[in-house]
Order: C-alpha cells, then sequence, then structure tokens
C-alpha cells in the first residue's frame, strides 16, 4: 500500500469530488479472513477510533496534511521481500506480447537467476501456486492487471528451492475475450518459412476462470545448399543439398485450463495439453547421390495433465498440486543400405506434494512464519533401438519422496520497537529427498533480508544442496549417429564422424554451494527508477555434464573416449555424460530498470505505480481491489480467490487509514475493460553481468581448465566475461516499438592444429513494431473491422550479425561458418491478432 501525503487544503477538493477519506486508522490487532471479510462490508465512515498507539504514530505527521492510502491489487504479494520489478498494464501492453509465454521471454533477462539450471522463474498466480506452467501458459496479456519479479529468497516462503527468481501475475477479476492469431516468418537469406494459426478463447469471472488454446505450426526445410558454405572437401561440397540444417515440421497443440471458485478462499484447477510434432531431415547422400538422401522422419506426441486445490486453513495457506505427463517418441533413420534404424522412446512423469504455509507463533519482532511441502515424483522411460539384427532395450525408473521446509525469523523491527535501522528477518530452509535409483540427497540454506528502508532493501544467502544425474543421464540406451560434421582441433579439420549417446550408470550425486548478496534500490528522487546488483559465487563438485568439446585438454583427459585412425583422423567420439571433479564461477550482475507512463485519461481515479490513472496503467479505482496486507509483523495474508471481492486493508504495517478513492469502471471486462486508452508508457531496462571467474578441473593429474583464459567444453567457445542486455520501448495510443539488444564480449579456445581459437565479440539487435488498433477509436469507427485487433512486425537479428570465429590464420573453419552457427540469421515475421 502507498501512503501519499497531501495539503489539508486539499481535503474540501477531495471530498467536494466524491472522494472517500477514512483517516482514521483501524485497530492492529490480526483478524481472520472472516472477520476481514466482515470489515471490507463497512463504510469507511464508519471505521472504528484509531488506538491510543495508532494515536501517538499518527502525531508524526504535520496537522497540515492527511494521509490518502491507494489499495493493493487483488493478489499481489504481501512479502517482507522487496520486488525486483514491476510491470503494470501500460507496461505490460508495450511489450506487444501475445502470450505470458511471449512475456517472459520478452522478460528473460529481469527473470534470469545467477544460480539453478537455467530453467523458468517459480510461476504465481495471483498470489497462489499453480499445478504447472500449462496452466498460464497462454493467457494472454491483456488479462493481466500486473506482473511482480521478485529475489529467488521468495520462493522459499511457497515451499519452493531458492534456485529460480518469482513471477507473480495478478489476473483482472472479470475478463473474457475470444482471438484467433495468424503469423509467417522467413529469414531474409530465403530457404525456410514458417507459419502459424492459434485460436483461443479465456474467460474470468467470479467463479473461476476458463482458458482453451489450439494451435498449428508449419515450418519448411533449409538445407545446407541455401547457404553460402564454403568446404574444403568437393565430396562434402556435392553433398550439401542432401543435408538439412533445419528439419521441417509441422506440429499440432490443443490445451485448455479449468480454474472453479469452491468457496470464498479455496479454488480448484485442472489442466491438459496435447500437442504432436511430425519432423523430417536429411542426413547426407545415400552411396554418395546427393539427389538420394538418407532421411530421419520422427513424430514425438506427448500428453500432459495437473490439477491443484488450495485455500486457507486458519491463518494458514495451503496447496496441494498433481501431475501426470506421457511423451512418447518414434524416430526412424534410413542408412545407405537402404536398411532402416529404428529408435522407440515413451516416458512417463507423474508426482504430486502438498504445501502448506502460516505463522507459527509470535516472535519478539513479528510472527514467525513456516513454510513446509512433501512430495513425491516418479519418473518412467522405455526405449527400444532397432539396428539391423542388433537390438537394445531401456527401462528406467526412478521414484522421489521428499520433504522441503523454511522457517523465517523476524529479528528486527522498529514498530514493534525492536531495532531503529529497518526489518530484519532470517530465513532457514532444508531438503531431503531419496530417489530410488540413487543415494539420499540433502539440502539446506540461510538468508538474511534486510530492509534497510521502503525503498532499500539488501540480501545475503548461502545455499549447500545435492542433486543427482537425471534418470536418462544414468541409464539412457547407446545410440550412434554416423555422419556429423565435427572440428578437429588436433588436426584442424573438419570431418564427418560418429556420435555414440546414451547413460553412464557411474555418475556421483552433484554437490553445490552456492553464495548471493543483492542490493535492491527503488531511488526515492527518480520515480520509476529500480537499481539492482547481485554478486554469486557457485562452487560444485562431481557436476554432472555431457561429453565437452575435443579439445587436446579434453583428449588427453578422456582418451578412451576418443576412436582415431592410423593417421590420427578422428572417427568417433563417445559422447555420453561425465563427472566434472570440481567447477567454481562468480560473477555480478548489475543493471537497472527505468519505466513512466504518460498522457493517461484523467478519468478513472486515483494513480498507479509509474504515475498511470486508474485503468491506464494504475490500479484500478474500485477499493475492492484491496489485497490484506502483512499482518501484524509481516505475516501474509491469503489473496482472496479469482472475482471474490477482498478484505478490507486491515492495517498494513499496523498504521490505518483505509479507503481510498471508489467508483468502478464499466465497459466489458469489468473494471478493466472498455474501450479505454491506455495513453503512453515508455520502458527501458539494462543490465551487465560480469564473470569474474569459472573454472572446472576434471580429474586429477589434469590442469584446471579456466573458461575466461582459453579453455573451453562446448562447442561455442569459453565463457563470455561480459554479457549486456538491453530492452526498451515505447507505447503511445495504440502504436508501439520495442529494441532489445544483446552483447557478449566473446572467448577463445587455446591450442590446436592451426592455433588458437577465437570467437569474436557479437550484438545482435531485435526490432518489434506493433499497432493495437483498440486504442484508435476513430480509425475502428471508420473501419468496424479493425476493432480488437493488432498487427506486429518483428525482425530478428535486424543486422544479420553473425558470431565470427578464426583459427591462428584467419580462416574460418567449416564448422564455425555461419550458415551452420546461425542458419537462420536476420528473420522477419508478421503477425496478425484479433479478439472479440
Amino acid at each position: 500500500m502507498n501512503n501519499i501525503r497531501l495539503p489539508i487544503s486539499a481535503r474540501a477538493a477531495l471530498l467536494a469530488a466524491g472522494a472517500s477519506l477514512a483517516l482514521p486508522a483501524m485497530a492492529a490487532a490480526p483478524i481472520g479472513p472472516a472477520a476481514a471479510s466482515a470489515v471490507a462490508e463497512q463504510p469507511a465512515e464508519a471505521a472504528p477510533p484509531a488506538s491510543a498507539d495508532n494515536q501517538s504514530e499518527e502525531e508524526e505527521y504535520s496537522e497540515d496534511e492527511i494521509i490518502v492510502t491507494a489499495p493493493r491489487l487483488a493478489g499481489q504479494l504481501a512479502t517482507d521481500i522487496k520486488a525486483e520489478a514491476e510491470l503494470d498494464e501500460a507496461a505490460i501492453a508495450s511489450y506487444g506480447a501475445s502470450s505470458i509465454e511471449e512475456l517472459l521471454d520478452a522478460l528473460e533477462p529481469q527473470t534470469r537467476s545467477g544460480r539453478g539450471r537455467g530453467g523458468r522463474p517459480v510461476i504465481l498466480v495471483n498470489g497462489r501456486r499453480i499445478s504447472g506452467f500449462g496452466a498460464v501458459r497462454n493467457i494472454p496479456p491483456e488479462a493481466i492487471a500486473k506482473v511482480e519479479i521478485f529475489p529467488e529468497e521468495v520462493a522459499l516462503e511457497y515451499g519452493y528451492a531458492a534456485t529460480e527468481r518469482v513471477v507473480n501475475f495478478v489476473l483482472k477479476p472479470d475478463f473474457r475475450q475470444i482471438s484467433v492469431e495468424a503469423e509467417a516468418g522467413i529469414p531474409t537469406q530465403g530457404g525456410q518459412f514458417k507459419n502459424e494459426l492459434e485460436p483461443a478463447f479465456i474467460a474470468i469471472g467470479d467463479n473461476g476462470r476458463l482458458n482453451l488454446n489450439a494451435s498449428w505450426e508449419h515450418q519448411t526445410m533449409l538445407r545446407e545448399s541455401e547457404r553460402d558454405l564454403v568446404y574444403d572437401d568437393p565430396v562434402l561440397a556435392a553433398g550439401a543439398p542432401a543435408r538439412s540444417l533445419a528439419p521441417a515440421s509441422d506440429e499440432y497443440v490443443i490445451d485448455g485450463t479449468l480454474v472453479r471458485n469452491i468457496d470464498k478462499v479455496t479454488e480448484a484447477s485442472v489442466s491438459l495439453r496435447f500437442d504432436q510434432t511430425d519432423s523430417l531431415s536429411l542426413l547426407g547422400p545415400r552411396n554418395g547421390n546427393p539427389d538420394d538422401p538418407r532421411r530421419r522422419d520422427s513424430r514425438s506426441q506427448n500428453w500432459t495433465s495437473s490439477a491443484s486445490v488450495n485455500g486457507m486453513l486458519g491463518d494458514w495457506r495451503w496447496s496441494v498440486t498433481g501431475n501426470y505427463a506421457d511423451a512418447d517418441q518414434r524416430t526412424f533413420t534410413e542408412q545407405d543400405s537402404g536398411a532402416r534404424d529404428r529408435f522407440d522412446s515413451s516416458q512417463q512423469s507423474f508426482g504430486t506434494n502438498a504445501n502448506i504455509s502460516g505463522s507459527v507463533v509470535d516472535g519478539w519482532a513479528g510472527p514467525i512464519r513456516a513454510s513446509i511441502t512433501g512430495g513425491y515424483s516418479g519418473q518412467r522411460f522405455d526405449s527400444r533401438t532397432e539396428r539391423g539384427v542388433d537390438i537394445t532395450t531401456t527401462e528406467l525408473a526412478r521414484d522421489t519422496p521428499s520433504v522441503f521446509g523454511s522457517l523465517t525469523v523476524p529479528l528486527l523491527d522498529p514498530e514493534y520497537d525492536i531495532g531503529n535501522i529497518g526489518r530484519l528477518s532470517l530465513t532457514l530452509n532444508a531438503q531431503a529427498e531419496r530417489p530410488s535409483d540413487f543415494s539420499a540427497l540433502t539440502s539446506w540454506g540461510a538468508t538474511l533480508n534486510w530492509g534497510v528502508t521502503d525503498n532499500l532493501s539488501l540480501l545475503a544467502s548461502y545455499a549447500s544442496d545435492e542433486a543427482a544425474p537425471s534418470m536418462t543421464q544414468l541409464g539412457a540406451a547407446p545410440l550412434e549417429t554416423e555422419g556429423v560434421t565435427y572440428y578437429d582441433f588436433r588436426t584442424g579439420q573438419t570431418v564427418l564422424i560418429t556420435t555414440i549417446t546414451g547413460g553412464n550408470p557411474f555418475l556421483l550425486a552433484e554437490q553445490r554451494r552456492d553464495l548471493k548478496v543483492g542490493l535492491n534500490w527503488e531511488l526515492p528522487m527518480v520515480e520509476g527508477l529500480r537499481f539492482s546488483i547481485n554478486y554469486n559465487r557457485n562452487r560444485s563438485n562431481d557436476t554432472a555434464n555431457g561429453f565437452p568439446l575435443l579439445t587436446p585438454e579434453i583428449e588427453a583427459a578422456f582418451p578412451d573416449r576418443v576412436i582415431r585412425d592410423d593417421n590420427g583422423t578422428l572417427l568417433a567420439i563417445d559422447q555420453r555424460p561425465v563427472n566434472f571433479e570440481r567447477a567454481t564461477n562468480s560473477q555480478i550482475r548489475w543493471g537497472f530498470n527505468f519505466g513512466k507512463s504518460f498522457g493517461q485519461s484523467e478519468a478513472g481515479g486515483g494513480r498507479g505505480r509509474f504515475g498511470g490513472r486508474s485503468g491506464a496503467g494504475g490500479p484500478p479505482p474500485s477499493s475492492d481491489a484491496g489485497t490484506p496486507p502483512p499482518r501484524e509483523g509481516g505475516e501474509a495474508a491469503s489473496p482472496p480467490a479469482e472475482g471474490q471481492r477482498p478484505p478490507a486493508e486491515a492495517g498494513e504495517r499496523r498504521r490505518g487509514g483505509g479507503g481510498g478513492f471508489r467508483g468502478r469502471g464499466g465497459g466489458r471486462g469489468g473494471m478493466f475493460g472498455g474501450r479505454q486508452q491506455q495513453g503512453g508508457r515508455w520502458q527501458v531496462s539494462l543490465y551487465h553481468t560480469v564473470k569474474l571467474t569459472d573454472k572446472i578441473l576434471i580429474g586429477p593429474g589434469v590442469p584446471e581448465l579456466d573458461l575466461l583464459n582459453g579453455s573451453a567444453t562446448g562447442s561455442g567457445g569459453g565463457t563470455n566475461r561480459h554479457l549486456v542486455e538491453l530492452d526498451g520501448g515505447l507505447f503511445y495510443k495504440g502504436f508501439g516499438t520495442r529494441v532489445s539488444a544483446k552483447y557478449d564480449s566473446g572467448s577463445s579456445i587455446v591450442g590446436g592444429a592451426n592455433g588458437d581459437l577465437k570467437f569474436h565479440d557479437l550484438a545482435t539487435f531485435n526490432l518489434r513494431f506493433f499497432a493495437d488498433f483498440n486504442q484508435m477509436p476513430k480509425l475502428t469507427d471508420d473501419l468496424p473491422f479493425l476493432k480488437g485487433s493488432r498487427l506486429r512486425l518483428s525482425v530478428n537479428n535486424l543486422f544479420d550479425a553473425q558470431r565470427k570465429v578464426t583459427d591462428a590464420s584467419g580462416v574460418v573453419p567449416l564448422n564455425y561458418q555461419p550458415g551452420y552457427t546461425d542458419s537462420l540469421g536476420r528473420y522477419v515475421e508478421l503477425e496478425w491478432r484479433k479478439a472479440f
């Protein structure tokens, strides 16, 4: 909740305008959801008198000013930890995205974590856990009222490990839309065409929400002969038309999500998704004849389902989720003899977990809060490989029970007369799990959160965890693939080799140690400007990795994984996974996010987060949009179910001041709907990551690899010391443009027959233009068919930048020519979206 000081002379003008000012503070005693709901029904004028304690607090303010309290949106997180970024409606619209999935892709620089394994952030909807990403994947941005991005430590409060950041989507309480989206794209170099058609339906109301979606995507094949590749070997050049750089494919998807409110505090959801992908790729000429290529046909089918129930048990928030997924794949690979190898695989994953969190007991500086999650997950993997008369089968299974818990203890809070240097809390967490095919694993961590002021917060955390290799890393069946193009550092030549992939049953558990120190500052002198800086350090032992790039150092460490002929020509590599003894890295990531709204309509009431009016980038004008604030000491109250009238603000941070400006928006979609013009919005974010160290020790007796200074484990080179990410956009009167840019400083690989291999700097720019015709009433009055529609033009890799890779003589090896490393290059896509 935001408090805004106004001169007392403004009181008469506000009252004359019909504003309701509830100046008396409400009692500070904690109240349950039922009591809060009862208070919510009272008019602001009937608020009880302030307590003596609160009266003394109010004496801090001058008698010549009053406090206007802006309501929070229902579903915002009530947590002691400050959000690192917030997006209102105007900010969300400025991205020109068509779904939450696209919006998350655009927000990736802000949601990426310095820890974890590079997965998605933890997703919450209206402050609640969800059954899975499929439950929100296709929600349109128009249905979102606000997006909040929190650091990893907030995940602990919801029963997740603190390895990924948390993104909370606050949905509009009354929304309905049918949409059809069509798009087509092509690289400017030609050779490939892609098109997609996607109808969708969503309805959000008092009883919950329903989301249905379907899509079909077609992509044509891109061949080597359609790119300007320069071959050393005339045999390779002759076979270019028979090798594909990207397969031809068709993908079909249908999915749906149903969320129902069982009562005022309990909701249930179920999601179901089916997708099928058929693809065809070319592996090279059969018996040297480029007109008769060897083919690989593949079909994958996936069923994904999930369900959840969550609600309140007294003052405790609880949730139960379950999921089941089935992924089947069938691949036929032709050989020179005309025979067809066959590979079939089927993988099932399923599980359930239950979480409960709330206040355990009142401590000296506030309630001590706990979160406990018990879970079970299972996996089954079966595969069968037929290669001539040889048949190889694999049957793998893993069952993993687990328990996870966290405890948050407030240490200092000036509102409890404990300390006067801000609010300080300590969070402890621990986890234990026991995979059936592996040894027991334990993890623990500690986090200090110091809210120095309302605008400045500091975080320090340490985590120690163990992770088992994946089931397929341990036991997948061996698979041989012939004719793979590979650059051999020992000879300096690009050759065709045979690779062997599969599992390694001798892999060990990975042990990780993470340290993070972070600062988040919302500059009070510049509205809308947020600055953050984080230091991360990681040390991991026995990391499980795919077989690394075959540099001279790697070949010396794993000589039994490489086959060469008598002349030293590389013939085959066994690429099954291996353990590295130790990996250490550290980095600093800093940046800022700056955005403001402008040109907003004067109708609608109080101002939003970035200066915009309600319904135009800020909170809605209705007092119904409030969310229960932290109870005394900061305990998070549960948000109301979707569409439910939330409880009144019960004295955030022990200071009263309910009320705010009342009134509702009109038109379709409730307070958020209608043909309201959102005005303008500009936003820019810039983040710079500096890698300080990145080293790997493969094993005893092998020199340590320094990935920042000439070593590498992957074909993309070593580690880039500098990564700069820029994103900015402008949206006004229905027209929008966004620019995203990424720069990395390149790397090098020392050694090899032709000297060092240098990966030069690379800077790429993506440009997006879009027109939201629903924000152009004059145009849609003249051309009614444009109502509810949007046109978007995207240009990825605007300047067709390609990373240049050269050896010591300045020659670009075949395997690193742009046609291989980035076969699409500049890509242009046009999208038309119509909503009804």
